[in-house]
């Protein structure tokens, strides 16, 4: 560290100077030195200025580092999203269940104790009711031709399952000559022969079993399409983006307003609403099902939300025949059905599929019907294991510790009052390495005895020291005490201790962290949230960011830190203001000497050359 930099100096962290006027030409002053001494007062008021405005962006970056590290432990121990949140009685279950069949999947609940439950048979699982309506509700790809005279030698776009071939027509006169160049360009392109063209009278189309089809215009020219009858980007599909105006029924749509009821909930849509709008308000709106539209069958089916038997599914086109040309009121309608089972020689009937007994989430995986039921018994094992609770406690306590040594690191540390913030001429004359040394230094102990942070850590220590309540498991009662008085409320484990409480009494565990209000983790985010809560008006947030604000938010900016830093940038500016005027007014008069000088160099020059001439 160079020893020749001190904390008291005439060079300001800002360096200014109004050198307007003539420096010395003709007194031989060094008129630039003497200006700098006449305002040594005002720059160094500026220096002392700009180290207190240092001081305090270090005192906010010191505080901000508290709030991050109380609100990453807040993250992780007290948010219902952590899987480490111990505010939550889930946490602290440590029972492990298995199932000794694919045929159901199990999960054990906070409630769930060790042991073993038997699920003797499954007669039948749980179904939704469905109507699965009639399919090839799409009209036949094809069209009416409308003019035949522009056809001959003209080309299209046919699209067969994802494969596109350009299909050319010959000699075109007539119906006839048509569906002949038809069939010959279709099986040209398409050589399975699977595409059959279909000609009646003036209207043809295309059809395949199983496959999608679409016609498009090769480029651009929707003329020909026009002569044939058709659009660019007709298909033998339903596309859900078009209205209903637009959708290529193999029934012809009537009625605008449409109107329908599913399940006594009534729907009515106009034609310009598109199938994708019907089906998102159908499926978001009170009637309980599921609609949905299948490319590969052409057809539309609706499903119960719920499953178990008294779901069934009701449809009827009260205005129009929208239901009808959906082929949902020609199709094939299957009831729920309950789950049955036998637990434990318990006859059981449940609605869903996934319900709870004992503790115990169980999931049916496998369809089941009652002509095929389960009759092999299936074994549900429950057993006790604490070993990845206890990881979580360490870990809980490892990270407090962090936290009260990070505070105590700063209300502790000692202040070095020979160091204070470098100026830009005096970090001019270091190495990196040195301001980086000089400035731990002055940094050091800015926070020392600070009231705010130590109480914060006060009321955590107090929390985890007090007493169980209503005569419940305190702390102590884990193993988990004071690391001693040299630590500074640290806290330090007996394990051995934290094993046996934890196979003896996890009630009671469970207890002291997540009862409402006086459980540990519940009491020590409220501590936490008093200092760190950054939501909310200015005056009603925590008070680490009443003090310092914390970045990426509102509070940054409404702090108290904050504002004595733009006080103390108003007084600087206001100082480099007085600053300039002084050396402004200072050039004025040295130059004014200089201009005299001169004169009377000039004078006296004059007077001796009159003496000379005599």
């Amino acid at each position: 560290m160079s020893s020749s930099v001190s904390s008291t100096t005439s060079s300001s962290l800002t360096t200014l100077s109004a050198k307007t006027g003539i420096s010395g030409l003709v007194s031989g002053l060094d008129t630039e030195e003497i200006v700098n001494s006449m305002t040594l007062a005002t720059q160094q008021k500026i220096t002392k200025q700009e180290q207190k405005l240092q001081l305090l962006e270090w005192k906010q970056t010191a505080y901000q580092s508290v709030t991050t590290a109380l609100k990453e432990f807040q993250t992780k121990y007290l948010d219902v999203l952590s899987s480490t949140n111990f505010t939550s009685s889930t946490m602290f279950s440590t029972i492990a269940a298995s199932s000794s069949s694919s045929a159901v999947s199990v999960e054990a609940t906070s409630s769930a104790a060790a042991g073993s439950i038997t699920i003797n048979s499954i007669t039948q699982t749980a179904t939704n009711a469905k109507y699965v309506g009639a399919t090839g509700v799409t009209d036949d790809l094809g069209g009416t031709v409308t003019d035949y005279s522009n056809l001959s030698d003209k080309s299209f776009l046919l699209t067969r399952d994802g494969v596109t071939k350009t299909i050319t027509l010959g000699t075109v006169t007539d119906a006839s000559s048509l569906k002949t160049s038809l069939e010959s360009a279709v099986s040209s392109a398409f050589s399975d022969g699977r595409v059959t063209v279909n000609m009646s009278g003036d209207s043809f189309s295309f059809t395949c079993d199983g496959s999608i089809m679409s016609v498009s215009a090769l480029a651009g020219d929707t003329t020909t399409l026009k002569s044939l009858g058709m659009t660019s980007g007709l298909s033998n599909r339903l596309s859900t983006s078009k209205t209903l105006a637009d959708l290529p029924f193999a029934t012809d749509l009537t009625g605008d307003p449409v109107e329908f009821s599913i399940n006594g909930v009534d729907f009515s849509f106009d034609q310009t609403t598109t199938l994708a709008s019907i089906i998102s308000q159908v499926n978001s709106s009170d009637a309980g099902v599921t609609m949905a539209y299948s490319s590969l069958t052409d057809g539309f089916t609706l499903t119960a939300d719920d499953s178990g038997e008294g779901n069934e599914i009701s449809i009827a086109d009260t205005s129009g025949n929208l239901m009808a040309a959906m082929g949902l009121t020609s199709g094939t309608s299957t009831d729920g059905q309950n789950a049955i089972l036998t637990v434990n020689n318990v006859a059981i009937v449940r609605s869903s599929n996934e319900f709870t007994i004992d503790g115990v989430k169980i999931t049916l995986e496998e369809d089941v019907d009652a002509a095929d039921p389960i009759t092999d018994p299936i074994t549900i094992k429950l057993s006790s294991d604490t070993t990845e609770l206890k990881d979580k406690i360490k870990s809980f306590v490892e990270d407090y510790n962090t936290m009260i040594d990070l505070i105590n690191g700063l209300t502790k540390e000692d202040k070095n009052s020979d160091y204070a913030p470098l100026t830009d001429d005096q970090k001019e004359e270091m190495s990196d390495s040195e301001i980086e040394k000089w400035e731990a230094k002055a940094k050091s102990g800015i926070l020392r005895g600070d009231s705010l942070l130590r109480g914060i850590a006060s009321n955590m220590q107090s929390l985890m020291y007090r007493s169980a309540v209503s005569g419940g498991l305190s702390l102590y009662n884990l193993g988990i005490q004071s690391a001693g008085y040299a630590e500074n409320g640290k806290l330090e484990i007996d394990e051995e201790k934290l094993d046996q409480v934890l196979a003896s009494d996890i009630q009671g565990v469970k207890e002291l962290f997540t009862t409402e209000t006086t459980g540990i983790a519940n009491a020590l985010d409220s501590i936490i949230d008093s200092a760190a809560k950054t939501s909310g008006a200015r005056g009603s947030r925590g008070s680490l960011i009443e003090k310092a604000g914390y970045e990426s938010t509102t509070s940054s900016t409404q702090n108290s830190i904050y504002d004595s830093m733009q006080d103390v940038n108003e007084y600087i500016a206001k100082l480099k203001d007085q600053l300039e005027d002084e050396e402004s007014r200072y050039w004025s008069k040295f130059t004014a000497l200089e201009t005299a000088l001169q004169q009377l160099n000039v004078q006296g020059s004059m007077i001796s050359g009159f003496g000379t001439s005599s």
